[in-house]
């Protein structure tokens, strides 16, 4: 367990706690989006409109994954802040386990309804093939991909966040590297994009996997007994998590349609680089919960308020200082990172240039939702957690695109982020207001 958690929090050990999960989600980030850079430059825009299309249903698999981890995680961390280790290594064997088995139903249904998946997805027959061929390889990555993010969630409960990040990069190495050579020197397309994936989860599980082989972990694996009311704890305390990361790929779907009608595979593949830039810029505010969220839990756990409160304090400069920058570079340097999709002087070049610019406003507000979605999961408060991050992330978004696209065309498809995070900005600080003495933290 790290000193951290038995000590003073000074800005030094908050740091290097919280550092290793910001860096990790960006590395994330860069790692979702590695595969559209690759197949921008090496394939062109059809292709990356086909994964475009195919990401919802990796959308819905990483929320359930994530919904495990996080409502899972988050209980276990208050059970050692309590003292209950037996409880807490009793809840992580039992939840592990039925993620290896989630994941493979997952694998076996996807494989099953390929056909009808394809279809509701909205390819049209030029790009079907392509996202058939991702999909059913993807398919067989699902158990690694669930396994591996419960391990990366429990390592840094476990007071190891720098062994968190070191995860995703052996599984991000492994994946850029063998997406290099199997789209390359191999040619196989799309199909090397989608092996390259599957290998990168493999090799994050087998770093997992050996954490709690060589390490002395506080988290153990024990003999337990289902407790079904744990789960579905589990489940409905990650269900922000789930809303989150499935919004993500629900709403690439109404996105997709609405561009495939206003401006055709290329609109399609401009979404995909915008969302792309603007779930990287996103990431840093998820690592940062991510990290300050089993903080949050243990001194909860145990009814050491000062102490959260004092994690609050620093939460606050963070989000005020990275929304400004954030909102700073995609003014100024947009049409730089672009470039890393697309040459300049083509259509989907100007596109995606009038996106990116369009970000500034959603990322000076989204930082304070993204957080206030994890605080309320680190109090096992699933319910208030999920409801912001429905606003935020599906519901005001999908109303918000429909509604401004109709009024403003293509400018409205890019206005659809910052209405959704200032409609849900009012939901969150209701939120904060209405729960403050309830868990005994100051925001103000």
């Amino acid at each position: 367990m790290s000193d951290i958690f038995n000590s003073e929090i000074t800005k030094k050990n908050f740091i290097q706690f919280v550092w290793p999960s910001v860096l990790m989600m960006v590395f994330i980030a860069i790692y979702y989006g590695m595969d559209s850079v690759l197949v921008a430059n090496m394939m062109g825009e059809g292709p990356l409109a086909a994964l475009s299309i195919a990401y919802p249903i990796q959308g819905i698999q990483w929320g359930m994954t994530i919904m495990m981890a996080s409502g899972s995680s988050a209980i276990v961390a208050i059970k050692m802040g309590e003292g209950n280790m037996q409880e807490a290594n009793e809840k992580f064997t039992s939840i592990t386990i039925l993620s290896v088995i989630i994941g493979m139903v997952f694998s076996v249904l996807m494989l099953v309804f390929m056909t009808p998946l394809v279809d509701f997805l909205g390819a049209t027959p030029a790009l079907e093939g392509y996202v058939r061929d991702f999909l059913v390889i993807t398919a067989f990555g699902c158990p690694w991909a669930f396994v591996s993010i419960m391990a990366e969630y429990y390592i840094r409960v476990d007071g190891h966040p720098g062994y968190a990040l070191f995860l995703y990069i052996v599984g991000g190495v492994v994946h850029l590297v063998a997406a290099i050579i199997l789209m390359g020197p191999c040619d196989m397309g799309l199909k090397g994009t989608a092996w390259a994936n599957v290998l990168g989860l493999v090799a994050s599980t087998a770093a997992g996997a050996a954490y709690f082989v060589i390490y002395k972990t506080n988290l153990k694996f024990v003999k337990f007994k289902y407790d079904w009311r744990f789960v579905g704890h589990c489940f409905a305390n990650g269900s922000s998590e789930m809303v989150t990361e499935s919004s993500a790929g629900i709403t690439t779907f109404f996105f997709n349609m609405l561009t495939m009608k206003m401006a055709g595979a290329t609109g399609v593949a401009a979404i995909s680089v915008v969302l792309n830039i603007h779930y990287l810029c996103i990431s840093v505010f998820l690592g940062y919960v991510m990290g300050v969220a089993p903080l949050i839990s243990y001194f909860y756990g145990a009814k050491k308020y000062d102490k959260v409160n004092q994690v609050i304090g620093y939460s606050k400069k963070f989000i005020l200082t990275f929304s400004v920058i954030a909102a700073v570079l995609v003014l100024t340097v947009g049409q730089f990172i672009v470039m890393v999709y697309e040459r300049p002087g083509t259509e989907l070049y100007e596109m995606c240039v009038t996106g990116v610019r369009f970000l500034c406003a959603a990322l000076l507000l989204g930082g304070i939702n993204v957080f206030a979605s994890g605080f309320f999961t680190a109090y096992g408060n699933g319910v208030i957690s999920a409801v912001i991050s429905a606003c935020r992330a599906l519901i005001f978004i999908v109303i918000g695109m429909y509604l401004l696209s109709w009024i403003f065309g293509m400018t409205g498809i890019w206005l659809t982020l910052t209405f959704a995070e200032l409609i849900t900005l009012g939901v969150t600080s209701k939120m904060f207001s209405k729960y403050k003495d309830v868990y005994h933290y100051k925001i103000i």
